[in-house]
């Protein structure tokens, strides 16, 4: 479905931006071992196979399109390197990473890419992960992450095991299962029908829950933000401490996400102001990704992800006030029924070849938020410990901004990806949320948070 959706100015990949100590990367004059990492890097693949598997699409009634072993695999066409302009800063850094994050992944290939970004002024080294949506969620994207890297510097290195690809299955096997699946849902339709009353309940429960979202759609108001997206990307990051984000949420009988989505709220504020734009009365709303797994669910990979829709009040200038509006709402909504009904409906309408001209002229949300518990103990990929990590969610049709949260080894990361084109103004945005910040926690101006990652 996420793949439906995808066209140039639409990539839907997510992206990690790692800051990772470059020492253990370099050789004796200071080039990257860029050979020799490739090589260890692919050792590990065999933790996570599916960075193997190539999308397959069968021929006409032979089923859905399915993953397989990429018989043609070779690493070199992944893992690559590129050299960050100088002076090496984070400005440069971050407008390299907008550059290759605007660049669909090949079909061709497994859907992913690492690159390796040098010329940090601060000696450290980049890394940005590329990897589709249709792949993983952001919780199997951790599960992922997790299995390339070590929790200790001098890990054993994994023992290198032949990999050989298994063949698609073959035309008569597909067209026996295509068969199969088609069968199994006509039995389903049958039965259905033979219980009339639950299936009015079901049919009825649906068309609620189309009706609820309708209703949402109207909601959102039209504002600047959202417009039919291009090519290009810009990102913002905001830094701050796990542990004082969760003092200032608990403090107010909030959650650290509440907190998140009030600064958010503030920053939003401020750039419809300096657009021009009215703020009395309005509310933006944002969809907020809610994970479908259950507890404890180590199971397939894949992306099974709803989406719940919250209300921001814009016409709150405290971030006081507006922490506490939003802390309320969220504790009235039922999350994981929202979720899940979202998520039949988007279902549907991608399977009747409607999700990408609806997503182009939705009016439900004005923009996304995602909120990731990430390993709260120090990683280390090849040896080098990484030092931050930092999500940039994907764009869609008329949500032109994105916001993700990611908390790693003690420290939270606040980024915002937005269209390019349309946000030349978004230091407007990230600069009221570090005010606000600062407001929420406490202090009265914003204080830096130790030395510069970026900086020598």
């Amino acid at each position: 479905m996420l793949l439906s959706l995808e066209d140039a100015r639409t990539p839907t990949h997510i992206g990690a931006l790692l800051v990772l100590e470059g020492a253990p990367l370099l050789d004796a004059s200071g080039h990257l071992r860029l050979e020799e990492l490739r090589l260890r890097l692919e050792r590990r693949l065999q933790r996570a196979p599916v960075l193997r598997k190539v999308l397959y699409r069968p021929g006409p009634f032979l089923g859905s399109p399915l993953w397989v072993d990429d018989a043609t695999f070779a690493v070199e066409r992944h893992i690559l390197h590129a050299e960050i302009p100088a002076p090496g800063g984070e400005a440069q850094l971050l407008r390299l990473v907008e550059k290759l994050l605007s660049t669909l992944l090949e079909r061709s290939k497994p859907l992913w890419e690492l690159w390796f970004l040098t010329g940090l002024e601060s000696g450290r080294i980049a890394v940005l992960v590329k990897l589709h949506h249709s792949i993983a969620d952001g919780r199997a994207a951790l599960r992922i992450f997790n299995a390339l890297c070590d929790l200790a510097p001098d890990a054993a290195e994994p023992e290198e095991a032949p990999w050989s690809p298994r063949p698609p299955p073959s035309p008569g096997r597909l067209f026996v299962d295509n068969l199969a699946v088609k069968g199994a849902a006509l039995a389903r339709g049958v039965r259905r029908l033979a219980h009339p009353v639950v299936l009015a309940r079901s049919v009825a429960s649906g068309g609620r829950t189309l009706v609820r979202s309708l209703r949402e759609s109207q909601r959102a108001p039209r504002t600047s933000l959202n417009a039919p997206i291009g090519v290009s990307r810009r990102l913002a990051v905001m830094r701050m401490g796990l542990a004082e984000a969760r003092d200032a949420a608990h403090a107010r009988g909030a959650k650290v996400n509440d907190v998140m989505l009030a600064l958010i709220a503030e920053g939003t504020r401020a750039l419809l102001l300096h657009r021009g734009e009215p703020v009395e009365g309005v509310a933006l709303v944002t969809s907020v990704a809610v994970s479908l797994r259950p507890p404890g669910d180590t199971g397939d990979l894949g992306n099974k992800t709803g989406q719940i829709l919250v209300s921001l009040p814009m016409d709150l200038p405290e971030p006081e006030a507006c922490l506490a509006a939003i802390a309320a709402s969220t504790r009235a909504m039922k999350k994981r029924e929202l979720a899940a009904n979202s998520e039949h409906v988007i279902a549907w309408v991608g399977m009747s070849g409607l999700l990408r001209f609806l997503a182009r002229r939705q009016h439900m949300m004005n923009f996304f938020e995602s909120d990731l518990v990430g390993p709260p103990v120090p990683l280390y990929l090849l040896g080098a410990r990484i030092l931050e990590v930092t999500i940039a969610n994907n764009l869609g049709g008329t949500v032109g901004l994105s916001f993700a949260i990611l908390s790693y080894a003690g420290q939270l990361n606040l980024s915002v990806c937005a269209d390019g084109e349309r946000f030349p103004d978004l230091p407007v945005l990230a600069a009221e949320m570090e005010r606000c910040w600062a407001r929420l926690s406490r202090r009265h101006e914003p204080v830096e948070e130790g030395p510069s990652l970026f900086a020598p």
